[in-house]
Order: structure tokens, then sequence, then C-alpha cells
């Protein structure tokens, strides 16, 4: 009820079979904290070639559109937009490490006018009487 884990258990680099396996999980807290853990990472990351297989480590918001695909009427073609990406130093990634990401405090904490208004973040919030909500 507070975690949600989801872990890649035994991941083969294709092509590279007899590097090993990676094993690596990514745990979202409902305190906002996510945690990567990397159990087994059997070659340095910064040694997997990018052509063959992109790597990216780190969090990012992102949206996805669909656009039908000009050779195939029925397929659609997927593209990734990404922005306000926080990478992570892949030198730094080996077997039996973590990464821990707290969030920062933002308005979505304030479960109340007075909260609101006593805030010292430096963001602009402000307290809807009628919503009973920040806006």
């Amino acid at each position: 009820g507070t975690v949600f884990v989801v872990q890649w258990d035994k991941v083969y680099l294709q092509g590279k079979e007899e590097l090993g396996s990676f094993t690596f999980q990514a745990a979202l807290h409902s305190s906002g904290r996510i945690v990567f853990g990397y159990k087994e990472i059997p070659v340095p990351v910064l040694q997997i070639s990018a052509s063959q297989h992109p790597v990216k480590a780190g969090l990012s918001d992102a949206f996805m559109v669909l656009n039908p695909s000009p050779d195939v009427p029925e397929s659609r073609r997927r593209t990734i937009y990404e922005y306000h990406r926080v990478e992570l130093d892949t030198s730094r990634i080996s077997s039996l490490s973590a990464v821990e990401f707290t969030p920062l405090p933002t308005c979505l904490q304030h479960q109340s006018c007075e909260m609101c208004v006593s805030s010292e973040l430096t963001f602009n919030c402000s307290w809807c009487h009628v919503l009973q909500r920040y806006l």
C-alpha cells in the first residue's frame, strides 16, 4: 500500500549475452520518493554501446504522440518527447548500489488556507476558498 516496485530480472544485452545479466528495480513510494536499486550490473554502464543499446538513467517528464505511419496505414508511429530531465551519472551505477530521489516541497502539500498562506515556499501558491484547495 505504500510502495510500488518494478523489477527487471536477468536482462541481457542483445548480442552480448556472454557479458552476463542485469537485475535492477524502481520503487515508487507514496511519499513521492523514487529509489532505483541496482542488484547485478555485470559491466560498467559506460561500456554499453549507445548505438546498439541506448542507455538512459534518471527521471524525466515526457508525453507521447501517436502518428499514422506513412508506410502502413493501419499502424501508428510512437514519438516520445522528453523535457525536464534529471540524469544520473552512469559511471556511479554498479552492482549493489542505489539512487534515491526525494521530492521537494510544493503547493500540493497544503491541506488548508492557513497552511498555504503561512508557507515559506518560493512558489506563488494561493488558496481558493470556493474549491477548498490550492491554486
